[in-house]
């Protein structure tokens, strides 16, 4: 029987680059993203702000294909699926598909820093991004809004997530620190690493 391990963690938190490293060293696991069936990443920073406004509900997220591809995962196999997403249990059509929850707790100026430096490499790397004024106004919007909103939904993310979750991970270390500290918490989950099927699927 297949079991659904949902990496929980705020923006910045290396919930991405922790399932990279977990999935490459273990194989024999499906990784599902939330971001690639939640609309809210595409919205705008105004568009962010205006749903925290009329209360940050994340039920309003329509995460029906995510849960179609959760319980097509689970019944077409018999390997753990770990599921990186945000809201977790949090999210009235996730809950009842969690076997195990993991929130990754960083502290807030980590996260932030990361998540800065990983978008500012975003825009360094790409030739056809805009200019560097456009790119430096964007950064400053992005500053703003954490100012007015999102640490608020950080400090949310932290009790209400974190406290549907069934462990707690320290992630301020280095990601591979990290990734040994999940493999250990999930051992009795995980197939061994000398399995010979060794096959790493990941669904976006």
């Amino acid at each position: 029987m297949s079991h659904v391990v949902a990496i929980c963690g705020m923006m910045g938190s290396g919930k991405s680059t922790l399932l990279d490293l977990l999935s490459s060293q273990l194989g024999d696991c499906i990784v599902l993203e939330e971001d690639a069936y939640n609309p809210a990443p595409l919205k705008s920073i105004g568009e962010v702000k205006a749903w925290w406004d009329r209360g940050g509900q994340v039920d309003e997220f329509d995460l029906s294909a995510l849960v179609s591809a959760l319980e097509a995962a689970t019944a077409a196999s018999d390997r753990v699926v770990f599921l990186e997403t945000q809201f977790g249990r949090l999210h009235a059509a996730l809950r009842p598909h969690i076997d195990l929850q993991v929130w990754i707790d960083v502290d807030a100026d980590i996260a932030f820093a990361r998540k800065v430096a990983q978008l500012t490499r975003q825009m360094l790397s790409n030739p056809e991004s805009a200019s560097a004024a456009d790119s430096l106004a964007w950064l400053a919007e992005f500053c703003d809004s954490y100012v007015q909103t999102t640490r608020q939904l950080f400090a949310r993310q932290r009790t209400q997530v974190g406290q549907q979750s069934d462990e707690r991970l320290n992630g301020n270390g280095t990601p591979q620190k990290v990734c040994e500290r999940l493999q250990a918490l999930l051992a009795p989950l995980l197939p061994s690493p000398n399995s010979s099927t060794m096959a790493q699927e990941i669904v976006q």
